[in-house]
């Protein structure tokens, strides 16, 4: 079983998670935001956010799929930049001075989005972005985190 992925980072790492579809339409991809705290009970999706969020999650993939490989993928970075648009990010700084990123949405789904590219500012923030990758293995897909320099998930390092 591959290493899960350090604090919030793990939002992403179940978000690109291939296997079963928990997106797969929007009432799953509704009660999958909903477990991972996402979406108030009441709220939906409509058709064009659950779009906006299959969009995601395959840029997301990309993105991960070049940090295994090592490389730079321009096209793969402008998706997840313009899908994490959005999450419509303020910075916000509290009476202690603690400064956050937040989002200056209302609406449901753009604070989902603001959810996601605050994981990926933090983890990159801590240096474990780049660290989360996509196991380029055949048919897997499965995202892991390497702490140790794999080339591949720990499942097929280990077979």
């Amino acid at each position: 079983m591959p290493a899960a992925a350090p604090g919030s980072l793990r939002l992403i790492q179940s978000l690109a998670e291939p296997g079963t579809d928990l997106l797969r339409t929007r009432e799953e991809a509704a009660a999958w935001l909903r477990t991972a705290g996402l979406l108030p009970a009441e709220a939906a999706l409509s058709n064009s956010e659950h779009a906006a969020l299959l969009r995601l999650r395959e840029a997301v993939r990309d993105v991960l799929a070049a940090h295994a490989d090592g490389r730079e993928d321009p096209e793969a970075a402008a998706r997840l930049t313009k899908a994490l648009a959005e999450g419509r990010l303020v910075v916000t700084v509290d009476p202690a001075s603690t400064v956050r990123l937040a989002s200056a949405a209302r609406a449901s789904y753009p604070s989902v989005v603001a959810a996601v590219a605050v994981a990926i500012a933090e983890s990159a923030a801590a240096g474990t972005w780049l660290r989360l990758k996509s196991c380029p293995a055949p048919g897997c897909g499965r995202p892991f985190y390497d702490d140790c320099g794999l080339p591949a998930c720990p499942v097929h390092v280990a077979g």
